[in-house]
């Protein structure tokens, strides 16, 4: 019973696994190192068995490995000691390598019935043996490669070496004359920050006269403080720098302005020994933007004293015009058919100086937006109620889609939007009707006006917003409106938050939508 003991405590503490494996090639014992090395369970391996697809077993070197090679079957059909053999096995998803060998247990009769097998993890060995043969093998390539390129570089060299001083002083003068013509500027700083080098420098200064001088004798101080602070910079961190910059020279009338770029100049030793510079004269670029800058301003004056004077223009006139409806509708009773007609051109002549109105309105900021609940499908029955004698009138179908969602948004101004666009359907319809309705959607709400009207061709779904802009209405009819109904639903969706979009099939209909947050659970 000791004896026992000590072998079980004796294979547990070995460093070496050990399995013993059946006839059928199940292990039924394997000890701690085993379980370490396989990265199983003891548990896990007794009962597994050890066929080489079962460990996707290969050899190191040499043809690939059937079962019948492996030593464990080789010890049990010879009864002999089979190995070392230097395997490879996969554990989890790394392959690991082992040396083992195999021993036959003779058990009664004397035939195997079992086998004992003990290895090693070699891994870091056999890594470092094929590191070892790469490194040979790179060595040998590189060995090779530095004769022949020792060959062909001195070939190389005595081929140069005639035309080397032809080929730099071209090129010197190339550089030169691009410089000339160009506007380049380039030159190098010390330490110091005092030049050392200058090639056309455009400051009002000779190149020569720049040599040992610093920023502050050729520039305003404010000039050399900024222009000394880029250098600094560069200098201690290393990291190059590329920024406009606006100068005054001592010797120019006007400021200038440069493209800079500034980089660290290095000796053959590698050590940092100043700075080389390039510029680029912007001056005009910057004063082609300064122009443009001056000239959007100018235009956007403009675009409010026009809306301005829009403003007041139509705000002058309301008053007279109130009157003159007056008058016609006094002088339709009177005088029926001229009065109609009188009547009528006065109500297309307000209808317009409202929409005047509004759009002067619009862009000069003069809506307050006052945002409160609104129910939605009472507001779809106001708008749809204000076109519903037009739309009867022409033989058309007018229907909203019943809804209990709500929104917050501005009353007055969401009944304007939204009237515009139904009032715009009906007029580009002429058979079959509008629908108007609301639903949710990706937790925001949409509100649609479906036509089946004219529709609108896909090249010009990118104008319908603009002021003006009239479809089917070459000769500017009055009584079809000026084109405002769709600028004045971009600016008031503008104002609101809103998204506006629509979509439309020529000659079947249109789609406009509006999309708004939902603030209401309903």
């Amino acid at each position: 019973m000791a004896t026992t003991d000590f072998h079980r405590t004796l294979l547990a503490t070995m460093a070496e696994g050990v399995v013993v494996q059946d006839a059928l090639r199940c292990i039924i014992f394997a000890n701690a190192a085993a379980s370490r090395i396989l990265g199983q369970s003891l548990e896990d391996l007794i009962g597994k068995t050890c066929n080489v697809e079962d460990w996707d077993a290969t050899r190191f070197e040499g043809p690939p490995l059937t079962n019948a090679d492996h030593p464990a079957t080789l010890a049990l059909t010879t009864g002999q000691p089979a190995g070392p053999m230097v395997m490879g096995i996969l554990r989890g998803s790394e392959r690991v390598w082992l040396r083992l060998q195999a021993m036959p247990i003779h058990i009664d009769s004397g035939e195997s019935r079992a086998v004992l097998i003990t290895f090693t993890e070699i891994s870091d060995l056999i890594e470092s043996k094929t590191r070892l043969s790469d490194a040979l093998g790179r060595l040998e390539q590189a060995h090779a490669a530095k004769q022949s390129l020792t060959e062909r570089l001195a070939e190389f060299l005595g081929r140069q070496l005639d035309v080397s001083l032809e080929t730099l002083a071209e090129s010197e003068q190339r550089f030169r004359l691009a410089m000339e013509l160009g506007t380049s500027v380039a030159f190098t700083l010390d330490l110091d920050l005092r030049y050392t080098w200058a090639h056309s420098c455009q400051v009002g200064f000779g190149d020569a006269e720049l040599i040992g001088k610093t920023e502050y004798d050729l520039f305003t101080r404010d000039t050399a403080d900024q222009l000394c602070a880029i250098y600094r910079g560069v200098i201690e961190t290393g990291v190059s720098v590329r920024c406009d910059v606006q100068v005054q020279s001592l010797a120019m009338p006007r400021p200038q302005y440069f493209d800079l770029i500034a980089r660290r100049l290095y000796d053959a030793r590698g050590e940092t020994i100043g700075l080389i510079c390039a510029a680029i004269d912007i001056t005009d670029r910057k004063q082609t933007e300064l122009e443009l800058r001056q000239a959007k301003e100018a235009a956007e004056r403009a675009s409010a004293s026009k809306s301005r004077f829009l403003a007041a223009a139509s705000h002058d006139l309301s008053q007279p015009m109130q009157a003159l409806q007056m008058y016609c509708a006094i002088l339709a009773e009177r005088q029926p058919e001229p009065g109609v007609k009188a009547k009528q051109c006065a109500n297309q002549l307000s209808r317009q100086l409202k929409a005047l109105l509004s759009m002067s309105r619009l862009d000069a900021g003069g809506m307050t937006v006052t945002r409160s609940r609104i129910p939605l499908g009472e507001l779809l029955d106001q708008v749809a109620a204000a076109s519903r004698p037009t739309a009867e009138a022409k033989g058309l179908s007018l229907r909203v889609v019943k809804t209990a969602l709500a929104c917050e948004s501005d009353a007055t101004l969401m009944e304007r939007l939204l009237g515009n666009l139904v009032s715009n359907a009906v007029r580009y319809t002429e058979r079959g009707g509008v629908v108007i309705g609301c639903r949710r959607r990706q937790g925001r709400i949409r509100i649609e006006v479906w036509d089946s009207g004219i529709g609108i061709a896909e090249e010009n779904l990118p104008f319908i917003f603009e002021e003006l802009y009239q479809l089917n209405n070459p000769t500017r009819r009055a009584d079809q409106g000026l084109g405002l109904g769709l600028a004045i639903v971009e600016r008031i969706a503008r104002i609101l938050g809103i998204s506006v979009s629509v979509r439309s099939v020529f000659g079947r209909g249109s789609v406009f939508a509006l999309d708004l947050p939902c603030p209401y659970d309903v």
